[in-house]
């Protein structure tokens, strides 16, 4: 079965695509809705996301990778065919040293701000959500099929 992510970022191209690889409008999910996503697949199936920057943090798409490949699914990402996994698929090693270092940076930057500033609940949030946007924003732009790994002709 194919599926398809979507969230607030995407447009009408984002669901033409996902028709071109005949994923039908009943398998498009929110991201919002991983968890219920996860529950649902079967080895062989095939996720189609249009870029990483979809998930709200670099420890979310790694762990949603990791699932994705115990249930010997494959996701495809559009925009950064570096980081797809599954069907045999696996990340260099130089590959998971980055995604490690980004997951740490979004903890450690998180904790040294919590200890510098006083925050309300809802600000530790914020502060939180911020971070966790950039360092995706950072792993989506690296791997980005015209960022820094591509190989020019």
């Amino acid at each position: 079965m194919n599926y398809g992510l979507v969230s607030e970022k995407d447009i009408e191209t984002t669901l033409t695509f996902m028709k071109s690889k005949k994923v039908s409008s009943s398998n498009i999910i929110a991201i919002s809705k991983l968890n219920a996503l996860v529950s649902i697949i079967t080895s062989g199936d095939v996720i189609y996301v249009i870029s990483v920057d979809r998930f709200s943090s670099v420890s979310r798409f790694v762990a949603f990778t990791e699932l994705v490949l115990k249930a010997g699914v494959t996701l495809h990402c559009l925009e950064q065919p570096y980081l797809e996994v599954g069907n045999g698929k696996h990340w260099r090693p130089s590959i998971v040293e980055h995604l490690n270092t980004l997951m740490r940076l979004e903890c450690d930057d998180a904790k040294r701000l919590f200890s510098a500033f006083d925050f309300t609940s809802e600000g530790r949030d914020y502060v939180a959500r911020c971070i966790a946007d950039i360092t995706v924003g950072i792993l989506a732009k690296t791997y980005a099929s015209d960022g820094i790994m591509h190989r020019g002709s």
